[in-house]
């Protein structure tokens, strides 16, 4: 006998069941739900790495501005036969170094227009700015920093001049670099005399000016009066990707005894 078959139908509806249209919509708003939560998660990670990558460029750049700086202020000199070379008194050769305060960019923390330094010395560097002239550098140059207003762009540059050769006027003259626009902070301070305490320590003196006045320096009568520091202070200040501002001190000792005993004596 030949098997029969005979359809069954539930069999039938089994074999035809599938997804609803209710049932798909639903599946498509929770599958954009978790694909939202997954961007949002996405975005936030990566704006956090971007502001820390942000942050530790700002801090590498502060760094390597603040080195600049105080590697050329580590080889200051005052130039003390330059400077008795000609004693005219309408014509008085300017050596060691010079530091006064300027007005200086708006604080983007406090919104106050804040003061910054400028400041012009001798040092015995290799130059950085005359690299067609290495073969007869004599390491011996003019070099200033300041902050300049750029009118054209309405922000504040810092700038680093240099003078290849040597002369009358210590702060003119030379090539001006613009070393990056977004500092918004640059203070020097200098340290005129340590005085020992009876307790033990020292009491610091320290000033935001500086003049190596040739017509004072050597004078035996004019008490504390130095050619050049004892030691410098900078503070800077620099303007990071999303308005965040980082800042750093460093100190640095400049010329002590026994080097240039008759400064101190």
């Amino acid at each position: 006998m030949m098997p029969t078959f005979t359809s069954n139908p539930n069999n039938a509806r089994h074999l035809n069941s599938g997804f609803s249209i209710l049932e798909l919509l639903i599946s498509v708003t929770l599958l954009g739900l978790v694909m939202s939560v997954l961007y949002a998660a996405f975005f936030q990670i990566s704006n956090s790495s971007l502001k820390v990558q942000s942050t530790l460029d700002a801090r590498q750049e502060l760094r390597l501005l603040m080195k600049i700086v105080l590697d050329d202020l580590q080889k200051v000199r005052y130039l003390k036969h330059f400077a008795e070379s000609d004693q005219s008194e309408t014509q008085q050769r300017e050596t060691g170094l010079i530091a006064d305060r300027n007005l200086g960019p708006e604080n983007p923390d406090t919104g106050q227009i804040e003061e910054v330094t400028s400041i012009d010395f001798h040092t015995s560097i290799k130059s950085r700015f005359f690299p067609e002239e290495n073969s007869r550098d004599p390491e011996l140059h003019e070099v200033g920093y300041s902050m300049q207003e750029n009118p054209d762009t309405k922000t504040w540059d810092f700038i680093r001049r240099e003078d290849f050769y040597i002369d009358n006027n210590l702060r003119e003259g030379g090539k001006y670099h613009v070393l990056s626009e977004e500092v918004t902070k640059f203070e020097l301070e200098f340290l005129e005399s340590e005085t020992a305490l009876a307790e033990g320590g020292f009491r610091e003196k320290w000033t935001k000016v500086w003049d190596s006045d040739e017509r004072l320096c050597h004078d035996l009568k004019v008490k504390e009066n130095f050619c050049l520091p004892r030691a410098v202070r900078l503070t800077m200040a620099l303007k990071a990707k999303g308005e965040k501002t980082i800042s750093d001190t460093q100190v640095i000792n400049l010329c002590l005894p026994p080097c240039n005993k008759e400064l101190f004596d």
